[in-house]
């Protein structure tokens, strides 16, 4: 996965530099400041994913967003507003992070999320506070719940989670349905963000929630989609 960042402020810049350079899967990383330059990279085919930021003062990240179709595009930024993200979402983000509101690993699996298709939003003003205390999101699943969860984060629809575990489709239905509820979430992708920023990282030794494997190459499917 070939990564560039995109920030007027080669802080940010600098930072994303280091924590991705390195990372399993990720091949190069490059930044810039400059929009001209970030579309002369998606043109010639030099990148995977562009991270952008939204406030920038030549152009800003959603002017921008339109002329760089050919790459993955999230935003990630400083800026919360509900009314931004739709914006971004619309015209073609493929998520929307907030600096700060997930753990770098928890970062990175939401880059590859959107990198293979989920549409990932985490930060937002108006998104669910994350419960600071009581039980970590592991313990609120069953054994079987979780197993699921584990699988449903790498990328499986319910039929390969189904054809892993050994049970029908059915019952893999009906235990999404379960920890949704439990978790509070109605989509695959808040279940699996919530799953990698809370879950795998409390205690478990299992899941992509860790720095191991990266989740499989299957999309998701937008974030409206269905169980």
């Amino acid at each position: 996965m070939r990564i560039l960042a995109v920030d007027d402020n080669p802080i940010i810049r600098m930072g994303l530099r280091t924590l991705l350079d390195g990372t399993p899967g990720v091949t190069s990383v490059i930044d810039t400041g400059d929009p001209d330059e970030a579309v002369a990279y998606v043109r010639a085919g030099q990148v995977d994913v562009v991270l952008l930021d939204v406030r920038m003062p030549r152009m800003s990240g959603l002017e921008l967003l339109p002329r760089l179709s050919g790459a993955t595009v999230v935003m990630l930024t400083h800026t919360d507003d509900p009314a931004t993200v739709s914006e971004a979402i619309a015209a073609g983000a493929a998520g929307y992070l907030v600096h700060g509101a997930l753990e770098p690993a928890a970062m990175v699996d939401a880059i590859r999320l959107c990198r293979n298709g989920s549409q990932v939003v985490s930060g937002v003003a108006a998104a669910p506070a994350v419960r600071d205390r009581g039980p970590s999101v592991r313990e609120l699943l069953s054994r079987r719940e979780a197993e699921v969860m584990d699988l449903v984060a790498e990328g499986l629809s319910n039929g390969e989670v189904a054809a892993r575990l050994f049970i029908s489709e059915k019952t893999v239905k009906n235990h999404v349905n379960s920890l949704f509820a439990k978790l509070g979430v109605t989509t695959r992708s808040q279940a699996i963000v919530r799953w990698l920023h809370e879950g795998p990282n409390r205690g478990s030794a299992t899941g992509p929630g860790r720095n191991g494997p990266a989740p499989g190459p299957r999309a998701l499917g937008p974030a409206t989609a269905a169980p």
